[in-house]
């Protein structure tokens, strides 16, 4: 197993709404999105996350490097060009599923606030931890129960917010610096308790209804329609990500690998670092029906440290 050397968290925020599909209909929606099993709030696989991170470099990686590069970081495969005449290669990178941080509802505030809940913030502490963050958060500390709520936002607030079908009751404002510079954008934020918060999630999500039209005569295909779900726009994710070097002893010594050795010899973890934090940037898409627009994500990253 490759030892995880360096780690950073990947910020998404949601610019369209998001499909990663679950691939199975268990209600009236055709088309249900990824959910956690234990929590049933949303989130994005790793595989899915890693798929979009691996298509993104292969489109915008610098081309002079080598054409190997790719699968050196993320793990051999024919596609990229890989020789299934050599051994498989493990990726020198892995990626965390993405893990919903704030959901954006409706409100008589704003035009929408985002909400979060004590149970994502003792995770999100969690994974701070876990790559040597977050030693001064404390905004996890807080207890939420029913409908009483805390505004972590900028400015003065109402002590009534009306969340979709919801009202909650805002009993007090909290202030924490590290929080609010490493999730700067959520400038709107409700922490509710985490009952409000799984009505939210399972039911505030975007359920958009798709038809297929005959083009001979305008009007809908008989059984073309089907409801499709979506993560909405503007929420916010985040996923862990670790690297590792690569190891020369991972190649065959023959000559026919003496290039890939040369270039593994050059594959430290912080360079490999390096090369996908400034290659996968500013937006990515990710999930279904990218034709349609749907899944563009704004990525911010933040360095953590050593494992």
């Amino acid at each position: 197993m490759l030892k995880k050397e360096l780690c950073s968290i990947c910020k998404f925020y949601a610019v369209s709404p998001i499909h990663a599909g679950s691939g199975a209909s268990t209600s009236a929606v055709d088309l249900p999105i990824q959910r956690e099993r234990h929590t049933n709030w949303p989130h994005i696989q790793a595989s899915g996350v890693k798929g979009a991170f691996r298509a993104h470099f292969r489109d915008f990686v610098d081309k002079n490097n080598d054409s190997q590069l790719i699968n050196l970081v993320f793990g051999s495969d024919e596609q990229d060009d890989w020789d299934k005449k050599i051994d498989n290669l493990p990726g020198a990178m892995s990626v965390s599923d993405a893990r919903l941080l704030a959901f954006p509802m409706r409100s008589n505030i704003a035009p929408f606030v985002w909400v979060t809940c004590p149970s994502i913030l003792k995770r999100l502490k969690t994974d701070m931890e876990y790559i040597s963050l977050g030693e001064e958060m404390t905004i996890h500390k807080q207890d939420i129960q029913k409908d009483n709520a805390i505004w972590i936002g900028k400015g003065e607030l109402e002590k009534q917010v009306v969340l979709e079908d919801a009202v909650v009751n805002v009993t007090k404002e909290i202030v924490d610096d590290f929080f609010k510079n490493t999730f700067s954008v959520l400038e709107r934020l409700i922490l509710i308790s985490d009952e409000i918060f799984d009505y939210a999630a399972s039911y505030c999500t975007e359920i958009q209804t798709n038809i297929k039209i005959k083009s001979e005569t305008g009007t809908a295909e008989d059984g073309t329609l089907r409801y499709q779900e979506f993560l909405p726009a503007d929420s916010v994710l985040y996923s862990i990500v670790h690297y590792s070097g690569r190891d020369i002893g991972e190649i065959r010594n023959d000559d026919k690998q003496s290039e890939l050795k040369k270039l593994v010899e050059e594959m430290q973890a912080e360079k490999i670092k390096t090369l996908v934090e400034d290659t996968v940037k500013d937006f990515i898409q990710i999930g279904g029906d990218e034709t349609l627009g749907k899944g563009i994500c704004k990525l911010e990253w933040i360095k953590g440290g050593a494992k």
